[in-house]
């Protein structure tokens, strides 16, 4: 598996490789990414890291999954119910995966 940008890491992702910062072993291959791990690496300037594959998922942004959202509802645009529906989808996008 390539690097993967930080912004595409999410809670529960594995470490295929280790991540070094300097001389230090900050989180040894198969450690189980968490959150925090996540906030500790985006303070320390690491941009990315080698992950396991996820099972049946493409690695993206929330940009990308933002686009993705957009074009799925760009034919009923003109219909509110259906712009409140494109915005909850994005608000559990967000929320459910770890996206920020």
């Amino acid at each position: 598996m390539p690097l993967v940008p930080l912004e595409s890491v999410v809670e529960g992702d594995v470490v295929k490789k280790d991540v070094i910062v300097g001389d230090v072993v900050l989180f040894g291959a198969g450690t189980v990414i968490a959150n925090k791990f996540i906030d500790i690496l985006k303070m320390l300037g690491v941009r990315e890291i080698n992950v396991e594959n996820r099972e049946g998922e493409k690695f993206r942004n929330l940009k990308e999954a933002y686009e993705n959202i957009d074009s799925r509802f760009s034919y009923v645009d003109d219909k509110p119910h259906m712009t409140a529906l494109k915005y909850m989808a994005k608000d559990v996008l967000a929320n459910a995966r770890g996206y920020r």
